[in-house]
């Protein structure tokens, strides 16, 4: 993919949490969570969903048109200018400011607020 593409915008302030939810409510799957703390790119979230769809969902031509919408649906940016290499978090927000291991620590706190909206559901 191109490096011009734009990164989806989320600003790790919980859009982040509520843009998984948008892939998996599109395609109505869990996606698993044990590596998300290294998603960093769309490409990354994109291969997640890959892992969970069906066979035949996977190979159907409109799922990247359908991923990119519903993962760009919270931040307002066009579907049209991600691709596999974008980055998640925008990088003028919160992120680029903080230390790669706090950025790990923030990674799986928002995995486990994750995991703990859908235990609750």
């Amino acid at each position: 993919m191109n490096a011009d593409y734009a990164n989806v915008g989320l600003g790790g302030d919980g859009d982040e949490i509520s843009a998984i939810e948008e892939v998996e409510s599109e395609f109505g799957v869990r996606l698993d969570y044990s590596d998300a703390a290294q998603w960093s790119t769309v490409g990354d979230v994109y291969a997640a969903l890959m892992a969970q769809l069906p066979p035949e969902e996977a190979k159907r031509p409109d799922v990247w048109d359908r991923f990119s919408r519903a993962i760009c649906r919270k931040t307002g940016i066009s579907p049209s200018s991600v691709g596999l290499e974008s980055g998640l978090i925008a990088e003028d927000g919160m992120w680029v400011s903080l230390v790669p291991g706090r950025r790990v620590l923030f990674a799986l706190a928002i995995i486990a607020a994750i995991i703990a909206i859908n235990i609750l559901r």
